[in-house]
């Protein structure tokens, strides 16, 4: 990533940065107040930051306590040259400096009372002499709380001082000898210690006292007095080194135990991570699971160290230091340019990098400058998006952030109405209105501003379909000028909007009167129809609205009268519903015809099959057919009263009235006639037939005007004049077939001879008659007599041959039929026979249907019984003889069965059957002829006999009291003896 130039504003301000592609991790502002005066007369050299102050140290030598504005809130003045380094422990209550003047003081930040006991607060100082330039310094984090005030030291001597306090006196313990160059940085963290030197870097482990490792300088980094090693503890084992162009990351590990058996310490460190980059590493600091580096670009690293050429030894003017953001791939995710005050002429070693890790904020001091670095939050996030109009994400992420709870200074309804006006600035109207439900939500007052801002720049058609009608619901001014709006300049939005829209958002009956108004200047607009269609229905006058449908041609119009029950309302509006009708059935016609040219290319008869159904189909209509359904609504005078003016809708309505009910109507039928043969003749005939409320002599005078013959032959013969209605056949249609019929229908005689003598001196009437012989009521033979001689009659002996041969074919026909009816008899009489020689099971449990006693008795040989002999008849009911016969017939039948051998046979039955047959009143079964017998009900609980099965008696009549007779032939009874 290229570097970004930065622009500093006034001190004390934020950083305004460019405005680059890819948005900034960080923020920036220059910390003015007090410390912008101190650096204008002197320039800062070190730096260190804790939790709640900030350290500077100047070139003068002294050290200055800011707070996080800028401000100086102590100075420290023991050094008498450059402060080179500074060190705060852990708990912030301590500073320790380091100068070029050989000395390191530490200040206590918290006073004490001086000895003197005046009121005068007195800051603990304690300042120790090296002798030499002092370049670091480090008090052990947990200075304040040890007894011994332990912390390190080093500079051109080559020493690193351990110094503790002690019952002795101090102690002063060296790390490192000399011998290895000068000490350039040290820092404490925990139990280890890390230095610098020329050589590489070093650590120290406090609580086991041993060097723990050694990490030796890049063998190609330029010299060591060149760049300023910088040293940083992520965490207290991790620790982050950067100098010159090489980025190292080493973390310490416990030695093995085995290996500490060996007398090797009990910490290693291990180089996890080395990165050589193309600028100078002036600082570095942790970022997350990131580093933070401030860079020091520059052409040429190395700085021609060899050359004697003063021009190639001059400096060069510098660039702009960078802050950049490099992750453990290398990968650079951010870079910021610094345009810090006389940055033309600062080297690597003039900018110092600190940072503050509870915050992710990080000062970077140069001589004359003093800028802090942080994080972006949400509110620098939206900020950036807003400045680049990118607000669909600057909504979308404030939306996200106040989901999980996160504070930010903006609003969705102020940041949204920023948006809203960078929309439409740029005229994207839809967009901007769609956005509304989002940004407004159910704010009433806001709604209603933007809705007439849109009206003011003649958008309200963007805005209508997102106008709220609920939560929040507006004022009806903001509604009814919507639809005003929409009746001056889009009437395609108005109904729209109408039918979108409750009604109780606005007055309806205003609003109906502008939509009058305006649809008398548009006359028969059908866009304003609709929209009055509709309102009249919201104000609940269905009435009213049923004419703006029916003009409109609605499908639903037919639902909406019968729902309404609004039949009385369609006094004046037939022919409109006659011409709704008219509007369908061509709508039907067009579609019909467009599947017919599909299907075949025969144009003409497709034509001609439409026009004939249509004439079928105009009484089908739904408009007619709510007239004819609903007579006693809508009464018939009234509609032929509106339709007297339009013969052809009268011709239709009435058609349909006729085929519902030909009883309605029939005031009418006179009418009717004249209609019919104007616009249907097919159906002419078909009403003359069926109607008899018409007047015969007014239908005659019709026809005859119209010259109707077959329906004035129709007419004369239900007048009874057949000979002149038969003269008109033979006279005008000439149809020998039609006069046959004609005659046949009638069937008189005398009808009959005037068609013979007419049809005698004329031979196609002579060879029709021939030909229908088989139909009519003339002699054939007589007719040839009367033929006259001589006349010559083409086709005649065709006729008389098809006259023989209808003769054969009828003489063929009754011989076959009298051969069936021969084979059919003889089959039943045999039928008859067989059934005759069946005989009759009977169960044990038999009774008399009379007396009820048991038929079938153990004791019959015993004493003779007059009950002993039992008539059974086929429909199965069994009756004692005694029980069935009056005293005389039973008398006369009542002979022996059993023969004198003792044995029962066939032939005495058939003789007893013969003789009760014989009496003057044959037994019958009185359970199935109770008309001429009466008999002793049956007692409760004993069961009737039922008919024999596999016999088919016939039932006369239909009621249910009709009786059953015996089978043509069958024996009515048999008797029986047991």
């Amino acid at each position: 990533m290229d570097s970004k130039d930065t622009i500093l504003s006034t001190e004390g301000e934020r950083l305004e940065m460019p405005q680059p592609d890819n948005e900034p991790k960080l923020k920036y502002q220059r910390l003015g107040a007090s410390v912008g005066e101190v650096l204008k007369e002197d320039s800062a050299s070190a730096m260190a930051v804790s939790e709640r102050f900030v350290v500077l140290g100047t070139h003068n030598g002294s050290v200055l306590l800011l707070d996080f504005q800028g401000d100086v809130v102590n100075r420290f003045t023991k050094h008498t040259a450059s402060v080179s380094d500074i060190s705060i422990d852990a708990n912030g209550e301590y500073v320790a400096s380091a100068s070029l003047d050989g000395k390191v003081a530490i200040y206590g930040l918290y006073p004490e009372s001086s000895a003197s006991n005046d009121s005068k607060e007195v800051y603990p100082v304690e300042v120790y002499d090296y002798k030499r330039p002092v370049k670091c310094v480090a008090l052990d984090p947990e200075y304040n709380r040890k007894k011994t005030r332990p912390f390190v030291c080093g500079g051109m001597a080559g020493i690193l001082h351990l110094r503790e306090k002690g019952w002795f006196g101090d102690k002063d313990t060296p790390l490192q000898g000399s011998g290895e160059g000068p000490i350039t940085a040290v820092k404490w963290r925990g139990s280890l210690i890390a230095w610098a030197n020329d050589e590489g870097v070093k650590m120290y482990d406090t609580n086991s006292q041993n060097r723990i490792t050694w990490i030796a300088r890049p063998s190609d980094s330029p010299r060591a007095d060149l760049y300023r090693c910088n040293l940083c503890w992520r965490s207290d084992t991790t620790l982050m080194i950067g100098w010159a162009d090489s980025i190292r990351v080493a973390i310490v590990r416990d030695t093995p135990r085995q290996e500490i058996l060996q007398g090797k310490p009990p910490l290693y460190a291990e180089i996890i991570a080395q990165i050589t980059t193309d600028f100078i590493v002036c600082g570095i600091a942790p970022f997350r699971d990131m580093m933070l580096l401030l860079a020091y670009p520059t052409a040429d690293i190395h700085q021609h160290e060899e050359t004697d050429d003063p021009e190639k030894q001059k400096r060069q003017k510098a660039r702009p230091p960078e802050l950049r953001i490099i992750d453990s791939a290398n990968e650079e995710i951010s870079c910021d340019a610094l345009r810090l005050h006389g940055f033309q002429h600062y080297q690597p070693n003039d900018y110092v990098l600190d940072y503050l890790s509870s915050e992710d904020m990080f000062y970077v001091v140069s001589p004359k400058d003093l800028v802090v670095a942080r994080e972006r939050d949400l509110d620098d996030h939206i900020k950036w998006l807003k400045e680049r109009s990118r607000y669909e994400e600057a909504l979308q992420s404030l939306r996200e952030a106040l989901i999980r709870n996160v504070a930010s200074a903006y609003t969705i309804k102020g940041l949204g109405q920023k948006y809203l006006e960078y929309l439409v600035g740029k005229e994207e109207f839809d967009k901007a209105a769609a956005e509304c439900p989002n940004i407004l939500g159910d704010d009433a007052e806001l709604w209603e501003r933007w809705i007439y801002a849109f009206a003011d720049m003649w958008q309200l058609q963007s805005i209508t379909p997102f106008i709220p009608y609920k939560n929040p619901q507006l004022s009806d001014a903001v509604y009814e000028m919507v639809l005003l709006h929409f009746l001056q300049n889009d009437h395609q939005s108005l109904v729209k909007t109408i039918m979108n829209w409750p009604s109780t958002l606005y007055n309806i009956r205003s609003v109906i009167v502008l939509v009058e108004e305006a649809l008398i200047k548009e006359n028969d607009n059908p866009i304003l129809m609709e929209c009055l269609a509709e309102l009249y229905a919201y104000n609940r006058e269905p009435d009213k609205a049923l004419e703006y449908n029916l003009r409109l041609r609605r499908p639903n119009v037919f639902e909406l009268i019968r729902d309404y029950n609004l039949f009385s309302a369609l006094e004046g509006r037939i022919i409109l519903l006659m011409e709704f009708d008219q509007h369908l059935m061509k709508e039907e016609e067009e579609r019909e015809k467009k599947e017919k040219q599909s299907e075949s290319a025969d144009g003409d008869t497709a034509q001609k099959n439409s026009t004939k159904s249509r004439a079928k189909r105009q009484s089908e209509g739904p408009a007619v057919q709510l007239l004819v359904q609903n007579t006693e609504l809508v009464p018939t005078f009234l509609v032929v009263r509106e339709l007297k003016e339009n013969p052809y809708f009268m011709y239709i309505y009435l058609d349909a009235l006729f085929h519902h009910d030909p009883h309605l109507g029939y005031e009418y039928h006179d009418m009717q006639i004249e209609l019919y043969a104007e616009y249907e003749y097919d159906g002419l005939m078909e009403f003359l037939r069926t109607s008899n409320y018409y007047s015969l002599d007014r239908a005659y005078e019709i026809c005859k005007q119209r010259d109707l013959v077959p329906e004035m032959v129709f007419i004369l013969g239900r007048m009874g004049n057949n000979k002149q209605a038969l003269m008109l056949i033979i006279e005008r249609l000439q149809d020998v077939q039609r006069a046959i019929d004609f005659a046949k229908e009638q069937d008189n005689e005398i009808l009959w001879e005037d068609l013979l003598v007419y049809s005698l001196d004329k031979p196609r009437f002579i060879i029709g008659l021939l030909e229908n012989l088989g139909s009519t009521n003339i002699d054939p033979i007589a007719m040839i007599r009367r033929i006259p001689g001589g006349l010559e009659i083409p086709g005649l002996k065709q006729a008389l041959i098809k006259v023989l041969q209808d003769y054969n074919l009828q003489a063929s026909l009754r011989e076959g039929c009298e051969k069936i009816l021969v084979n059919d008899s003889v089959a039943m009489v045999y039928q008859l026979n067989q059934a005759q020689k069946h005989g009759i099971s009977c169960e044990a449990e038999l009774n008399c249907s009379i007396c009820q006693e048991t038929i079938i008795r153990d004791d019959l040989n015993s004493t003779p019984d007059p009950k002993a002999t039992t008539i059974i008849f086929f429909c199965k009911h069994a009756y004692h003889q005694q029980c069935l016969l009056d005293s005389e017939s039973f008398e006369l039948s009542n002979q022996p069965l059993k023969p004198a051998g003792g044995r029962f046979g066939i032939a005495p039955k058939i003789r007893h059957t013969t003789l009760l047959r014989s009496l003057g009143r044959p037994p019958q079964c009185p359970i199935c002829h109770e008309a001429q017998h009466k008999h002793k009900p049956l007692s409760k609980g004993k069961r009737a006999t039922g008919p024999i099965k596999g016999f088919v008696r016939s039932r006369q009549g239909s009621s249910s009291s009709s009786s059953l007779k015996d089978d043509d032939g069958m024996p009515p009874m048999v008797p029986l003896r047991f």
